[in-house]
């Protein structure tokens, strides 16, 4: 035994050493790994810090300042009452976001977010390092998470930078800048930011306007029930949305029901608030739910609205020197005040008329619907209180704007191109006469053509604007300058949609533009003569401001003279002739002092309206999108400007444009010629005294006497020059024009009464019997001699004859008596048969 004992020994040492020999091995192999594990780390950690130090430093660190949260823009109009701003609406976008403060948040809704979202947010430096541990794990192990690992600082990041990708150096880096953050901002700033920020259903962004959607109420006023409601939303808006369905609804109780369990367990209220919070029923806004494809159900934006947008996104984009879309995703997402200058009443007014196709149902006879624009101006500022740019209901935001598309005005045009600069500049004056007949010809045709395709001849300025004459108006420019013309438009009166192939008659004095107007343009032009004068340039909004009411854009008025204060005058009685007596009377309505001009192109393509009151003025545009004729018997822009203004001055007092203190003088003036009127001119041939009372600037009045009308001698039945054997009774005194015109050939209406006229007449008369006269050509016959008297004379009654008691014969003409018997009596009727001779 002993023996076989020390055998064993040996053998079992020799295992024992290579067990330990084995084990020092893999120790030295598990050392070595180990070593080379921590030499890796230490590597890697390098490699780390190094990347930190360099790169993610450098991303870590975020300014708030430079993250601008998507925020709802408003837009703003003042009480014309109170003269304060008011909120018209929201900017409505893809993000409706309305920023608060965190004092104006209820603390129940502070408590609410953190019980649920982030129950260490007030410990923990930006990062809770358990919860992420805890999410590694799982993640790590393939589990599911039930909880996740970013805070409230690492949720706001996530949502104000965009970068939400499932990678470690995302997550490493969201990290860095949630510590970074924590050391920059408080706990309160970087709650109000989150609270601001996220994302509630419906386009809302942020507490306020989910609120406002929700409850239909300011943040503020919400309900400790209600703020659990609202905050439980924010965990997936469509699983918790409470107006989805009924599902849904039952999710937010729930979610409602979880975070109020947690408020209390974690001290946030009591059990009493707790308990009354679980018994109230959350109640929702009626008018909240989405509506579902329902199209008539959907309000869009004004067409003003739509107006103030783009010229806003135009003027920041000129200031930013950016594009006009950047500039206006800017306008819509950076919580901008923009204060207007619309009236909502007067806009309410123009959309209801418009709206209602019924007011202009003039369907083409290929089928194009009508379409329309008006726009109405305050005269006294420049300011458009309305704007409407189509007629029937408006199908979208931003859609097209007739009302601000260039399109032909047709003549009026005249008064801004053609009469009030030529009133301006002296070239003619209230008391001007001016022919209408044809100026040239064009293609063989006089030119240009009237609408009625008459002319009249010579007439006062009054009756040619009144009446829409084009051959005054082609004349009066031709006069003026077609350059002076253009000028007035673009320096004067803001027209700047003019072009150089524009330099000509017809475009000028007609209004056949190369392009055209808006209705923008001639409401604020033709709102100078309302203005005294004075010629503001058209605005929509007043001015910009960011949400920290910091000034982004202003647009101040701008005022110019445009004319004299006489020539205001002047131009406010001639156009509201053309309402009382001339192309405008469909404009017209009872109980207020009206202005305005017609206008209609070629082929009744374009039918235009500019009118005003001392309240307004308002253009109105009608036509077809593809040029057709408009049939009908009114002219639809001045009925539809009727519709619209009629309501507009409901309960305004009537009153008059105003007048010049002084620079106004009255003169008797001719009728045809325009000059200071003489007898003659009392007396003309058409059986009316041509003499007028009218009032002229100061310095511009007439100082020489009418040199047109010229005496003739007129036998009323022959309508002619009279001549020797027209009986005295038939001839008269009268004055007719000395005048002479080139008619090219056309048709003149005051032809018959001009000296030229007649005297050719007389001259074709004599060469044809002798005499002027067609009518008395011959010398009468004398008549019979007289039959003898009873007792006095022969029995026979051959003679005739009586006895003269001074012994002298008695019979007929046989006296050298002046005033006697005899043939005496024809030569006072008809006057001597020969003429006698001049005295010497």
């Amino acid at each position: 035994m002993d023996h076989e004992h020390q055998e064993r020994q040996p053998a079992q040492r020799r295992r024992r050493r290579r067990k330990q020999s084995t084990g020092k091995r893999i120790a030295k192999i598990i050392g070595t790994l180990m070593l080379v594990f921590v030499l890796t780390c230490c590597f890697f950690a390098g490699i780390f810090m190094t990347y930190v130090n360099t790169t993610l430093s450098k991303e870590a660190s975020l300014d708030m300042s430079e993250f601008t949260s998507n925020q709802t823009s408003f837009i703003y109009y003042m009480d014309k009452d109170t003269g304060q701003w008011e909120e018209l609406q929201t900017l409505k976008s893809e993000v409706n976001r309305i920023e608060v403060t965190i004092d104006q948040i209820p603390q129940n809704l502070q408590d609410a977010c953190v019980a649920i979202e982030d129950a260490r947010f007030y410990t923990h430096k930006g990062v809770d390092w358990k919860r992420t541990a805890g999410a590694v794990v799982n993640m790590f192990f393939g589990m599911r998470n039930t909880f996740g690992g970013s805070t409230i600082t690492q949720q706001l990041i996530k949502n104000l930078t965009g970068d939400k990708e499932g990678t470690v150096k995302r997550k490493v880096t969201e990290i860095f800048r949630a510590l970074d953050l924590e050391k920059r901002y408080e706990k309160r700033e970087i709650l109000e930011m989150y609270l601001n920020e996220i994302f509630l259903g419906y386009n809302c962004y942020g507490v306020q306007s989910a609120s406002q959607y929700y409850f239909g109420k300011d943040v503020s006023q919400l309900s400790l029930a209600e703020c659990a409601s609202l905050i439980g939303i924010t965990n997936n808006p469509w699983v918790y949305d409470p107006l989805r369905n009924e599902k849904s609804l039952a999710n937010n109780q729930s979610r409602k029901e979880t975070i109020l369990s947690e408020m209390l367990d974690q001290g946030y209220i009591t059990q009493e608030e707790y308990d009354g919070a679980m018994a109230e029923k959350v109640v929702f806004t009626e008018d909240a739910t989405e509506p579902e494809d329902d199209s008539d159900s959907v309000e869009y934006n004004s067409y003003f609205v739509d107006q103030v947008i783009r010229d806003v996104s135009a003027d920041l984009a000129e200031k930013l020197d950016i594009s006009e879309k950047a500039a206006r995703h800017q306008l819509y997402y950076n919580g901008y005040k923009i204060y207007t200058t619309i009236d909502p009443e007067i806009q309410s007014i123009a959309e209801s008329v418009f709206e209602d196709r019924a007011n202009a149902d003039y369907t083409s006879r290929k089928g194009q619907p009508l379409h329309s624009g008006i726009t109405i101006v305050e005269p006294s500022t420049g300011n458009v209180v309305a704007m409407v740019g189509d007629i029937g209901k408006k199908e979208g935001d931003l859609v097209w704007n007739w009302s601000t598309t260039v399109r032909q005005c047709g003549s009026s045009i005249k008064p801004i191109a053609t009469y009030a600069p030529a009133l301006d500049s002296g070239v003619i004056t209230m008391a001007s006469v001016l022919d209408n007949s044809p100026v040239q010809l064009l293609n063989g045709k006089p030119w240009p053509k009237n609408s009625n395709g008459t002319y009249s001849g010579l007439m006062t300025l009054s009756a040619a604007v009144a009446g829409s004459v084009n051959a005054v108006a082609v004349r009066v420019n031709q006069m003026l300058g077609v350059s002076n013309s253009y000028s007035f438009l673009e320096n004067n009166l803001g027209i700047t949609t003019l072009v150089d192939d524009d330099l000509n008659l017809s475009a000028l004095g007609l209004g056949g533009l190369t392009y055209g107007v808006t209705t923008e343009q001639m409401a604020a032009a033709f709102a100078s003569f309302a203005n005294d004068g004075v010629y503001n340039k058209p605005r929509l909004y007043v001015e910009v401001r960011d949400s920290s009411d910091e000034l982004v854009l202003e647009n101040p008025q701008e005022s110019q003279v445009a004319m004299k204060e006489t020539t205001a005058y002047f131009m406010n009685k001639l156009l509201k002739g053309v309402i009382s007596g001339g192309t405008g009377g469909g404009a017209y309505f009872p109980g207020m002092t009206i202005a305005g001009k017609t206008g209609t192109t070629s082929d009744n393509y374009d039918r235009y309206f500019v009118g005003y009151t001392p309240y307004y003025s308002a253009a109105v545009w009608c036509g077809y999108k593809e040029n057709e004729k408009i049939i009908s018997s009114v002219n639809p822009s001045a009925a539809l400007w009727r519709k619209v203004m009629s309501k507009v001055h409901e309960g305004l007092s009537n009153k008059d444009f105003s007048k010049p203190s002084s620079g106004l003088v009255t003169v008797q003036v001719c009728r045809d010629s325009g000059l200071l009127a003489t007898d003659a001119c009392a007396h003309d041939i058409r059986g009316e005294s041509r003499i007028q009372s009218v009032e002229v600037a100061k310095g511009t009045e007439p100082t020489e006497t009418c040199n047109l009308h010229t005496e003739i001698q007129y036998c009323t039945e022959g309508k002619c020059i009279a001549g020797e054997y027209c009986p005295e009774d038939t001839v008269t005194t009268v004055s007719v024009l000395d005048y002479t015109r080139d008619s090219f050939g056309a048709s003149v209406a005051d032809t018959p009464y001009l000296l030229g006229t007649l005297e050719a007449a007389a001259e074709a008369a004599k060469t044809a019997s002798g005499t002027p006269c067609t009518v008395h050509t011959t010398a009468p016959e004398p008549p019979p001699p007289e039959e003898g008297g009873e007792g006095g004379g022969d029995p026979s009654g051959s003679g005739g004859e009586g006895e003269d008691p001074n012994g002298g014969s008695s019979s007929g003409g046989n006296t050298d008596e002046p005033g006697g018997g005899g043939d005496n009596w024809f030569d006072e009727f008809w006057g001597p048969s020969e003429p006698s001779e001049p005295t010497q």
